[in-house]
């Protein structure tokens, strides 16, 4: 996580591709900007093959050509589209004058397109969920990083992905934090109470998140508390 910018009126935080751009009226998840790479040499790689078609139709042979076509056709607009939307396009907006959240298309749409609109009053609640894990400690230990999943739930049940934060399991607990600062700030500006999933929790069957056991200081301990 930056240091805020503007003041404070800005904190970035990096996610798993994604940046979360938290302010106090608005939160934007959206592709990091180191993910305009890949899209960016596929695009210059289509271009290139177009090129090398136009200057060598006489003289490239024709199994050659045949490749090379391939290539431009779908390295040019995918890649051109993947790359716009890298460099503009939202993925998730949280507003506070709108009072929603908004997921947009991503890579066809450019981040222009709506695919879902959820009002706050229908927000239940943000959720931290360990990615990955089925129940039991065994899944945790030997998945070589750690994954935690931002979580908007639906009063209806239904749950969308806002974003995840992963990195080493040594740096469980960093990981684990930077899902925690964007998971509370949405949770501030919705009104909707932040809870962190446990999957081993016997006494809450049915995915309902466990509020007694506390949330570790340490790097190596399990994450079971809500935190409101």
């Amino acid at each position: 996580m930056t240091p805020p910018s503007n003041g404070a009126a800005r904190t970035d935080v990096y996610l798993h591709r994604r940046i979360a751009i938290l302010r106090p009226d608005r939160i934007d998840i959206r592709p990091a900007r180191g993910a305009v790479i890949g899209p960016l040499i596929g695009f210059t790689i289509g271009v290139a093959a177009a090129a090398a078609i136009w200057f060598g139709m006489a003289t490239l042979p024709l199994w050659l050509l045949g490749a090379l076509l391939v290539i431009a056709v779908v390295g040019i607009p995918f890649a051109g589209i993947g790359t716009v939307y890298a460099l503009v396009g939202a993925h998730v907006v949280v507003d506070k004058v709108k009072q929603s959240a908004t997921w947009q298309q991503g890579f066809l749409g450019m981040g222009v397109g709506t695919t879902e609109l959820v009002p706050f009053w229908k927000i239940d609640r943000i959720l931290i969920e360990e990615a990955g894990v089925d129940g039991g400690d065994s899944g945790r230990r030997t998945e070589e990083f750690a994954q935690w999943k931002i979580l908007l739930q639906k009063r209806s049940g239904k749950r969308l992905e806002l974003g995840i934060a992963s990195g080493p399991q040594s740096l469980r607990q960093e990981a684990f934090d930077r899902a925690w600062s964007v998971a509370t700030a949405i949770g501030e500006m919705t009104g909707a109470p932040v809870a962190v999933f446990d999957p081993d929790d016997e006494e809450s069957p049915g995915g309902e998140p466990n509020a007694d056991t506390p949330v570790p200081e340490d790097t190596a301990g399990d994450v079971r508390e809500v935190r409101a």
